[in-house]
């Protein structure tokens, strides 16, 4: 499927921008390569790097902005299970995002949301698995821009949302054990934690783990 989508591609861009440098998702990304599965942890997967690059986004098609490098920046190697998938950057400066997924879809964010301010990010509510090649943009060709790229399970937040209570996605309370007053979310960590922790618990023990939190009884992991 990946290679099909690929080929349509290429056809449909033939001649037009043959004298432009290629955007090329089987390039070895400069950054490297991570291989999560569902519930890893700690969650978010953070990397360090620099948006930006000499290839125009545009030529994939709208929304995609900003310029971008030939190769991907980072590679996610993904094994998906019942979680959502979400990529998205944090920088001080306006950076775009550029995703080409596991089933062959191209994907193109510059502003999530008010919320991110010029923070980019893309979610999947249905992630494949398999290779998603990811590449971050900037908007004036050339200028390197640092940021911090953020691979989660839950929906994508912004400024310091490790430490802020309204950012962290909560879930609901349909665990066994919501509301026996231990958190046994594994996404946390601390005093008030279960002693025994099952991944089909992340996201649903919201009750619990919240008021631990903000009783500084737990942390997120």
């Amino acid at each position: 499927m990946k290679y099909l989508a690929i080929s349509v591609f290429s056809i449909v861009l033939g001649g037009a921008w043959s004298n432009a440098p290629a955007i090329d998702w089987q390039a070895e990304p400069t950054y490297g390569t991570i291989t999560l599965k569902s519930g890893f942890r700690p969650d978010p997967h953070t990397m360090p790097l620099a948006s930006g690059g000499v290839n125009d986004a545009s030529v994939l098609g709208s929304p995609c902005a900003g310029f971008i490098a030939t190769a991907p920046d980072y590679d996610l190697n993904y094994v998906g299970g019942p979680y959502k998938l979400s990529i998205s950057a944090e920088s001080t400066s306006d950076t775009t995002l550029v995703v080409y997924d596991a089933a062959g879809v191209w994907h193109c964010n510059d502003d999530y949301s008010a919320e991110s301010g010029l923070n980019p990010g893309i979610l999947w509510e249905d992630p494949p698995s398999g290779n998603y090649n990811i590449w971050l943009g900037s908007y004036t060709r050339g200028d390197m821009a640092s940021a911090t790229l953020r691979i989660s399970e839950a929906s994508p937040t912004w400024s310091g949302a490790g430490s802020s209570v309204a950012a962290i996605e909560w879930g609901d309370n349909t665990s066994q054990w919501a509301n026996d007053g231990e958190c046994d979310d594994d996404r946390f960590a601390g005093p008030g934690m279960a002693d025994i922790l099952v991944p089909s618990d992340r996201f649903h023990d919201a009750g619990d783990c919240r008021r631990l939190y903000e009783a500084g009884l737990i942390y997120l992991n």
